[in-house]
């Protein structure tokens, strides 16, 4: 099925285990997934050829409030659990594991980084009225960047960590009009491309790619928004898979008269960049 010049193809629904997929990560040859808030705090291996489970690894000393995010670096697997559909968490955190765990263990143990924005003043609640939930990170440079899912303007707000444990303040860099909400993540390292997935209050899905940037200065750079019109889902990982292809996972989902299975994607957008 090709949308404009990106090819989307379905691959295959996902297990009830992860109707709630929430992210994506390719680490180390393998396909990681979470599910987001009253899951297990557990991060899922989903098979590439049919998606049964093949193992899970739990997170000890973790608690699933909404996990939202996954990202990685050389070292350490990162947890986002910082979505923030009312606007009103003072417990945001990320939970960080030795990226070797995911090889052969069946349970690891996390640092824990908490933080606040730097930007937030308000706590008051406002369900899918505000501009502090989060479903999308990556590790970049040594740090940890966080993009926001601005449900008041329907912009993404940039945000900046250290990968470091301990309290910290997420320090507002930028913000790009995505004209949607911004649900995952994912990073390139060689080619120096970003991809955000997103979807519009009438669920249009979309994909933005950004290159051509400097260190972290993700939206400074080049931007083109890839538009999914024939996916009829509400997309919510991402994961870079090859130089131009990626996938994506939906969760299952109901709305009016509508019902969608959980299901992973794989989208091919090498001709937008020829």
């Amino acid at each position: 099925m090709v949308n404009g010049t990106t090819i989307l193809s379905k691959k295959f629904k996902l297990p009830k285990a992860v109707k709630e997929s929430s992210a994506l990560i390719k680490v180390d040859g393998r396909l990681w997934t979470i599910n987001d808030s009253g899951g297990k705090a557990k991060l899922y291996q989903i098979s590439e050829k049919d998606g049964h489970i093949i193992k899970s690894i739990r997170v000890k000393n973790a608690y699933n409030r909404d996990w939202e995010a996954l990202t990685y670096d050389d070292n350490y697997v990162y947890i986002g659990d910082f979505g923030n559909n009312r606007g009103n968490r003072r417990d945001l955190k990320i939970y960080k594991i030795p990226r070797k765990d995911l090889k052969n263990k069946k349970s690891t143990q996390a640092q824990i980084i908490h933080f606040k924005y730097s930007d937030q003043k308000d706590f008051h609640s406002k369900p899918q009225n505000n501009n502090f939930d989060c479903e999308a990170m990556v590790a970049y440079g040594g740090k940890l960047y966080l993009f926001s899912k601005n449900w008041q303007d329907e912009k993404t707000r940039l945000y900046e960590l250290s990968t470091r444990a301990g309290k910290q303040v997420a320090k507002y860099k930028d913000s790009f009009n995505v004209q949607g909400l911004i649900t995952d993540a994912s990073i390139n390292k060689e080619l120096n491309i970003l991809l955000l997935s997103s979807y519009s209050k009438l669920l249009s899905v979309n994909i933005w790619a950004f290159t051509n940037f400097n260190q972290a200065n993700f939206f400074k750079g080049s931007s083109k928004k890839l538009t999914l019109n024939s996916l009829n889902a509400q997309i919510e990982g991402i994961t870079f898979i090859d130089k131009y292809k990626a996938y994506l996972s939906s969760e299952a989902f109901s709305k009016y008269i509508f019902s969608f299975d959980a299901t992973l994607y794989q989208i091919d957008f090498s001709r937008e960049f020829k």
